[in-house]
């Protein structure tokens, strides 16, 4: 290997360690939800919570997916506090009186558009999107 091609896999090797570490860090970011005139603290999803939200797929509910994902990853307030606390309230009630009869209910509290939003910040927070594109640098040559 000539120097020129060691010194390269050599920076490849230390922006991929330093990435791999990087995904490691749980990141947060605050957003001000319009609807509520509140903030709400989220954080980035694991691989495998990402892997578990984008596996949702109910004909009933299609943006489930998105709900799940704000759901998990909603940090200040806890949606699943909420949920929990909410439910507990409502023990009592019949059914068809409860305003939340599953924990993922409570994401109903956001209007449709701000489940978009907010499940768009929470997937480019994760690394899932992404305003910048991988590009060709050259064309392959025959």
């Amino acid at each position: 290997m000539d120097s020129e091609k060691k010194s390269s896999l050599a920076e490849f090797s230390r922006r991929a360690m330093q990435r791999l570490h990087d995904r490691k860090v749980t990141k947060f970011q605050t957003l001000h939800i319009p609807s509520l005139d509140m903030q709400l603290k989220i954080r980035n999803l694991s691989p495998s919570e990402i892997s578990e939200c984008l596996g949702i797929d109910d004909s009933e509910d299609k943006n489930r997916s998105d709900k799940y994902a704000i759901y998990l990853a909603a940090v200040e307030p806890s949606l699943k506090e909420a949920a929990k606390e909410i439910m507990d309230a409502e023990a009592g009630l019949l059914p068809d009186q409860r305003t939340v009869l599953e924990p993922l209910d409570i994401v109903n509290i956001f209007p449709m558009s701000e489940i978009t939003g907010i499940a768009m910040k929470v997937m480019e927070l994760s690394g899932v999107v992404s305003s910048r594109k991988v590009t060709v640098v050259e064309a392959l040559k025959n």
